[in-house]
């Protein structure tokens, strides 16, 4: 079931936020793939678009937070390196798979990932810039 984006999830930075709904699209275009496993080029390219923007989002975003002298700025660092690392294993782990059944399970997997690193990262983690990024200019950059 595709996840939705809600005002709640706004974080007060319009860069910020866009980034985000494009991870949200993202996410949904890998659990859509992953319902079609022996379409492997398309899981692939999603895969590889989604870890790609990860970054470049993960990039702005501390620009951002450094820029605004965040106090958590290199634990949330951190928290992103995690979240690539984990990203990575669980993309070439599903990539190398063959079999399309055990494909499928490790769907859950992933989506579990993707998921958590969404509600969670984006709605705890993120959350806490909130009132440091409401006193900066709502399109502030990098």
């Amino acid at each position: 079931m595709p996840i939705q984006w809600r005002k709640q999830m706004s974080v007060g930075n319009l860069i910020i936020d866009l980034d985000h709904r494009y991870l949200l699209c993202l996410i949904n275009m890998v659990e859509t793939a992953m319902l079609h496993p022996e379409d492997g080029v398309s899981l692939s390219e999603t895969l590889a678009q989604l870890a790609e923007y990860a970054r470049e989002h993960f990039d702005r975003e501390e620009r951002i937070q450094y820029r605004i002298r965040y106090q958590y700025y290199m634990e949330h660092k951190k928290h992103h390196q995690r979240l690539l690392a984990r990203l990575d294993e669980i993309s070439a782990a599903i990539l190398d798979e063959k079999d399309p059944e055990q494909l499928k399970g490790r769907g859950d997997e992933i989506m579990v990932l993707l998921r958590e690193w969404l509600l969670d990262h984006v709605l705890k983690e993120d959350m806490k810039m909130k009132k440091d990024l409401e006193i900066s200019p709502p399109n502030l950059m990098g």
